[in-house]
C-alpha cells in the first residue's frame, strides 16, 4: 500500500493490480483467475489517498500490484535497451533525469514524462506509450519477474521530465545515428 500511496503523492494515478499465480493473472484475495492484470477498470485510476487505503487494504493471501496508468498525469516512452544507457550516461539527461523502470531480461526500459506526449515519436529505438495503458510500477512482479527502477523517482527529483524534453533528445541521437 505504501508505494501506492507513494506514487499517488507524486500525482501519478494508480490502479490495484492483478497478481501473477500459476501462469495467469489472479486476484489477490483468492487467487482466482483474472481476465485483466487492473483490479478496476482504467478510468478509475486515482490519487485519492482514501480510496487507495480502501482498494489494497481488503484482505486477501497476497497485496496488489500497483499500476499507474498512462493518460493526462503520466505518459512513457518505451525504450530499447540499445538507447538506454546512452540516454542515461547524456549530461543532459544526467542534469534533469525522470524515472526510468524496467523488467529484468527485457530489452526495453520505460521513461516516465510528464504529458502531454508526441502522438509520434520518429525513432527507431523508441516509441510513445499509447494513453490508457496500465504500467506495473515497483514492487510490482510478474511470477519471480519483479519491476525494477533504473533511475527511482527520489532520483530525478520526484519530478517527471517534459515529455517533449525527452523526445528532443531521443531525435538528438537518431540525428547523429543517420
Amino acid at each position: 500500500m505504501q508505494a501506492a500511496l507513494d506514487y499517488a503523492g507524486l500525482g501519478l494515478p494508480v490502479l490495484p493490480g492483478a497478481i501473477w499465480h500459476g501462469g495467469h493473472f489472479a486476484d489477490p484475495v483468492d487467487g482466482l483467475p483474472v481476465t485483466s492484470p487492473c483490479l478496476r477498470p482504467i478510468e478509475e485510476a486515482t490519487t485519492d489517498e482514501a480510496l487507495i487505503r480502501e482498494w489494497w487494504s481488503a484482505p486477501g493471501l497476497r497485496e496488489p500490484n500497483v499500476f499507474g496508468v498512462t493518460g493526462s498525469e503520466l505518459g512513457a516512452f518505451a525504450v530499447a535497451e540499445s538507447l538506454v544507457m546512452t540516454l542515461a550516461d547524456d549530461p543532459r539527461f544526467a542534469a534533469r533525469p525522470t524515472p526510468v523502470l524496467a523488467f529484468p531480461h527485457m530489452p526495453i526500459a520505460y521513461f516516465l514524462v510528464r504529458p502531454p506526449v508526441p502522438s509520434v515519436l520518429l525513432s527507431s529505438e523508441a516509441r510513445v506509450v499509447d494513453e490508457g495503458v496500465p504500467m506495473p510500477l515497483p514492487p510490482s512482479a510478474l511470477d519471480t519477474t519483479s519491476v525494477s527502477w533504473l533511475v527511482t523517482p527520489r532520483q530525478a527529483g520526484n519530478v517527471l521530465m517534459p515529455a517533449d524534453v525527452l523526445a528532443d533528445l531521443i531525435h538528438s541521437f537518431e540525428r547523429k545515428s543517420a
